[in-house]
C-alpha cells in the first residue's frame, strides 16, 4: 500500500512539474566569477586587521517563480575566502594568506522588477547561506621563499589553527536578468556575512574570527518551457 501510495504522489508530482503552465516558472542556471574576503577577528587582547584577499566563486541555481515579483532561488557554489597580512620585519617584507574553500549552499528569496518594454528585470534578494569547509591552508612568502601548509599543521598552544567545518551566514545583494535567446544573463554583486565564529583552536576560544565576503557574478539562466 505504502508503495502504491509513493508511486502515485510522485506520478502527480511530475504530471505537475510537466504541465506547461507551472514548467515556465522554473529556471536554472550557471554563474562564476570573483569574490573580495576577509576575516573579521575580535581579539581581546589586541586590534587585529587584515587585508581583504581575491578568490574565485562559481557554481549553479535553480529558482521556481512564485509570483511575477518574487523568486525563491536554490544555488550551490565553490566559494574561495580568507585574508592576507603584510608586514616588514627587521626589514623583511613577508605576506601571509589564510585561504579557505567552500561549498557553499544559498536560498535567496528574490524581488524581481519587471520593466516594460525591456529586456532587463532588475532583482534584490536576501536570504540564508550555509558552507562547508572543503579546505583550510595557510600561505606565506619572504625572501623569495614561499611556503603552503594546511591550517591544522600550524602550531597554536600546542594544536592547530583548527576552524569549524560548517559557517552559516546571510547575504543580500541585487542583480540584473538581461533577456537573450531562450534565457537571460545574470549579473549579480551580492554580499555574504558570516555569523558562524570559525575559530576552533584550542586555547584561544575568546578570538572570534567570522567570513566576510563580496562576489561579482556573471552567468546564464535557462527558462524551461521558453
Amino acid at each position: 500500500m505504502k508503495r502504491a501510495s509513493s508511486f502515485l504522489v510522485a506520478a502527480l508530482l511530475l504530471a505537475f512539474l510537466a504541465t506547461p503552465g507551472f514548467t515556465q516558472n522554473l529556471s536554472a542556471g550557471v554563474q562564476g566569477g570573483i569574490d573580495l574576503s576577509n576575516l573579521s577577528i575580535d581579539d581581546p587582547t589586541e586590534d587585529v586587521s587584515l587585508d581583504s584577499s581575491l578568490g574565485f566563486s562559481g557554481g549553479a541555481f535553480f529558482a521556481v517563480d512564485l509570483h511575477e515579483y518574487f523568486r525563491l532561488q536554490f544555488a550551490g557554489q565553490y566559494v574561495q575566502k580568507g585574508a592576507e597580512e603584510e608586514d616588514v620585519v627587521d626589514g623583511v617584507t613577508a605576506t601571509v594568506e589564510f585561504n579557505l574553500a567552500y561549498l557553499e549552499f544559498m536560498v535567496p528569496a528574490t524581488l524581481t522588477i519587471p520593466i516594460e518594454n525591456s529586456p532587463v528585470t532588475p532583482r534584490l534578494f536576501a536570504g540564508p547561506a550555509v558552507g562547508i569547509e572543503l579546505s583550510c591552508k595557510i600561505g606565506g612568502e619572504a625572501l623569495g621563499v614561499s611556503v603552503d601548509i594546511d591550517c591544522e599543521e600550524l602550531d597554536i598552544n600546542g594544536g592547530g589553527l583548527q576552524t569549524k567545518s560548517v559557517d552559516v551566514g546571510v547575504l543580500f545583494g541585487g542583480g540584473l536578468d538581461i533577456a537573450l535567446g531562450a534565457g537571460a544573463i545574470t549579473l549579480d554583486v551580492l554580499y555574504n556575512l558570516g555569523l558562524t565564529d570559525i575559530n576552533d583552536a584550542p586555547g584561544a576560544e575568546d578570538v572570534s574570527i567570522k567570513n566576510q565576503n563580496i562576489q561579482f557574478l556573471a552567468g546564464y539562466r535557462f527558462f524551461f518551457g521558453a
